[in-house]
């Protein structure tokens, strides 16, 4: 999945700009408690772990994709034994059939 699809960018420049109007926005003159303070600041917190962890698993993701990893399985199976299977790091090349001789 990639996170760049434009409906992504608008949702988080939606969100970023709310945001930022309501801290910009002023408020009523009243004192915070202590306790609400703490959750706001541990709220904040907890979304910039999440948005971090977000980024550099998207990163890793992309980084890991790149090296070539293995995308295909290759699967023998017979009636005497198990399944068995590998990974096989690239598609295998196209052969050509072998040449039959033909009957003259």
């Amino acid at each position: 999945m990639s996170v760049s699809h434009p409906s992504f960018r608008l949702l988080a420049f939606t969100l970023v700009m709310v945001l930022a109007l309501t801290l910009a926005a002023p408020a009523r003159a009243e004192a915070l408690e202590p306790l609400t303070i703490i959750a706001i600041v541990g709220l904040v917190a907890v979304g910039v772990i999440i948005i971090v962890y977000l980024i550099v698993a998207n990163v890793a993701g992309s980084r890991r994709t790149a090296k070539g990893e293995a995308r295909y399985v290759t699967c023998v199976e017979s009636d005497t034994g198990s399944r068995s299977c590998w990974a096989v790091p690239d598609a295998p090349a196209p052969t050509l059939p072998a040449d039959i001789p033909q009957a003259s």
